[in-house]
């Protein structure tokens, strides 16, 4: 897949587009950028992506803005999954948040992307203050011979799938709904750091993860996952919260949460590593111990726990 930043970097070719901020790239956008690859190479086009970056709301409302599901590089490799041809990450600024709706179509749908065929969600709203929608879209290609296909909206559970609802979902631990609506596990991000080291002094060394700013990954907990260094899963026991065993009362009210792993039958240094974590199953509350020899203690019954899980077990053998 070829990405490029800047409409000026797309080579002349006719195009089937699929256009959105695909934080996620859920099923419903899956199916959305489906369409679009299904199109092209139905009709001998190329296909692409065009998405956004930064997300539209850190530039419209800043105070509005959600943290983000999938940093960009990741949603690129998620887009790429799908068979795309092209991706345009277009730089979403000020001056292109105030473009009407007719200025937004001629400056993505003009002569240098080349697009003969569009596809959107039924809900894609465009231009200043939202102005624009499906309708509009398919007037306006209507005048220049661009066909439109607008998705419906994807259901699970009798609900349309949205970011919003699986940044709700996430936050209350239900990752299997999470992952039915994502398509794969929900998973975050980030680099192994340094830490305060005491699962040494314990006996059960962990991994800590400083996660993307901005990047939104389950709520407190204990949770089996798969920590992915390069393309090799561990299986492991992941923390996400502050520690309330050590943490004092001043940083347990922080708002920066830590997220540790423990990663089974593993001995690598992997400090400064990019990592990703992909969350399977909640098993327990964050908990706060009386004593350091009781976090062991609970600490040992959550690895039986983890040996025990079928999901891991279905992968080595």
């Amino acid at each position: 897949m070829r990405i490029y930043h800047s409409r000026e970097e797309v080579p002349p070719a006719r195009r089937a587009v699929a256009i959105g901020t695909f934080d996620g790239v859920h099923i419903g956008h899956r199916r959305i950028i489906g369409e679009a690859v299904e199109t092209a190479r139905a009709r001998g086009l190329r296909s692409m992506v065009i998405t956004f970056h930064p997300h539209p709301l850190a530039v419209i409302a800043p105070d509005k803005c959600p943290p983000i599901l999938t940093p960009l590089n990741v949603k690129a490799d998620l887009i790429q999954d799908l068979g795309v041809d092209e991706l345009l990450i277009f730089p979403f600024e000020e001056e292109f948040s105030r473009m009407s709706p007719r200025e937004f179509c001629d400056l993505l749908f003009g002569s240098g992307v080349g697009a003969v065929h569009v596809v959107v969600g039924e809900n894609f709203r465009f231009g200043h203050k939202a102005a624009g929608d499906v309708d509009f879209l398919a007037e306006y290609g209507g005048e220049r011979g661009i066909e439109v296909t607008a998705v419906p909206l994807v259901k699970a559970g009798g609900k349309p799938i949205s970011s919003t609802r699986i940044r709700k979902l996430l936050m209350q631990g239900e990752l299997q709904e999470v992952r039915e609506i994502l398509g794969r596990p929900p998973s975050t991000h980030g680099k192994v750091v340094h830490g305060d080291k005491r699962g040494r002094t314990l006996g059960v060394r962990t991994a800590n993860i400083d996660a993307y700013v901005g990047c939104i990954f389950p709520g407190r907990g204990v949770y089996l996952a798969d920590l992915y260094v390069g393309k090799t899963p561990y299986a492991c026991l992941v923390n996400v919260g502050h520690n309330p065993t050590f943490c004092s009362t001043d940083e347990e009210s922080g708002e920066r949460m830590r997220i540790e792993a423990h990663i089974l039958d593993f001995d690598r240094n992997i400090y400064g590593m990019d990592v990703r974590i992909d969350f399977l199953e909640y098993l327990r509350d964050e908990q706060k111990f009386e004593s350091p020899e009781q976090l062991v203690e609970q600490i040992e019954k959550d690895i039986a726990a983890a040996r025990s899980y079928q999901g891991f077990a279905a992968r080595r053998n």
